[in-house]
This record gives C-alpha cells, sequence and structure tokens, in this order.
C-alpha cells in the first residue's frame, strides 16, 4: 500500500477516533448511575433506566469500534494493514476506504455467514 494512501487511512481513522471520543464524553451524562433516592416517580425511573440501558449499549459499541480502530493503527504501524488476517490476501482499497478497521477480505467474512 502506498504511503499517501496509508496517511489517508491513517489520518482518516483519527478523525474517527476524534469523534468516537466526543460522542463517548456525550453520552458520559446519560450513562451516570441513577440515584434511587432521587425522586422522580416509578414509572419516570423506569423510564429513565431504560434510557441509561440503551445509552450504555451505546457507548459499548462505540468503545468496541474504539478498539477496533486502535487495532487498526497497530497494523498500519506494522505494516500489516490491508493484508486479511485470515488468508494473507489484500483487502479491497474501497473495503478499507468504506471500513477502515477491516481485518478480513470480504470472501473471509463471507465465509462467516
Amino acid at each position: 500500500m502506498s504511503s499517501e494512501i496509508e496517511m489517508g487511512h491513517r489520518a482518516r481513522i483519527a478523525d474517527r477516533l476524534a469523534a468516537i471520543e466526543a460522542e463517548i464524553e456525550a453520552l458520559s451524562d446519560e450513562t451516570a448511575v441513577i440515584s434511587p433516592d432521587v425522586s422522580i416517580g416509578r414509572l419516570s425511573r423506569l423510564d429513565a433506566m431504560q434510557h441509561q440501558q440503551i445509552a450504555l449499549a451505546g457507548k459499548r459499541r462505540l468503545e468496541d469500534e474504539r478498539n477496533r480502530l486502535h487495532e487498526a493503527i497497530r497494523r498500519l504501524d506494522t505494516g500489516t494493514y490491508g493484508s486479511c488476517l485470515i488468508c494473507g490476501g489484500e483487502i479491497a482499497l474501497e473495503r478499507l476506504t468504506y471500513q477502515p478497521d477491516a481485518f478480513k477480505c470480504v470472501p473471509c467474512q463471507q465465509k462467516k455467514k
């Protein structure tokens, strides 16, 4: 992979990581523990707890994506970015552009299904 393409992917990954950090920070209020001594009513408390669980699930998804992106940076640093970890073949540039944390080529990804 050319260094220019590699730099573009590195920049795209860095931008997405910054966006993820901002989103996680924005979710911090929604994922905070709901104190039982706050008087909000039983149904309102259940609704607040449901919203908290939805926010926690979203935060976990963002954290998982952040981890995959950090792994993609590690692969960029070691020179293995763009190579399928299953078959060793090349991952299509279009796939990496769309999903910079991809570590499988399309044929290997489809075998999973």
